[in-house]
């Protein structure tokens, strides 16, 4: 199920407001998100704010641990470069899943933000995504 402009609109504004009005925003139909660029003496108190909302993040080095129904939605942008972050927070009885695409650009002085719904949700347990050592696993296996 993908979600019209209006939900996402709708589903988006919460963090929008959060965020405040040092950011403006506008719909981009390429990718069916909410944007906002902006230069980079707003990106730590952005950022801060984000990750406020967002419960789960990942970077080009932990990108592989993401949840299939993420790396799925986003295709080709599931490929970071260095910085690039991509923030989720799962759904609830009454809200879908959303994601943030953070997005700083090669010259470093201007990023971008974009805001979107997951069309399924997902489920991540961090510690299990995070257990990948043979000596876990192992130790975790004899203990049963």
């Amino acid at each position: 199920m993908s979600y019209s402009q209006e939900k996402i609109e709708e589903f988006t504004h919460p963090v929008i407001c959060l965020l405040g009005d040092q950011l403006s925003w506008r719909w981009e139909d390429k990718f069916s998100v909410m944007l906002s660029e902006f230069s980079r003496n707003k990106k730590d108190k952005t950022l801060a704010a984000l990750r406020l909302q967002f419960q789960h993040e990942w970077n080009k080095k932990t990108i592989k641990k993401a949840p299939t129904e993420i790396k799925d939605h986003l295709g080709p942008l599931i490929k970071l470069n260095k910085d690039q972050l991509i923030l989720a927070c799962p759904a609830t009885d009454s809200t879908p899943a959303m994601i943030a695409l953070w997005w700083p650009w090669g010259h470093g002085g201007t990023y971008s933000l974009r805001l979107t719904l997951l069309d399924a949700p997902y489920e991540y347990n961090e510690a299990s995504a995070n257990d990948g050592n043979l000596f876990k696993r192992l130790k975790n296996y004899f203990a049963l």
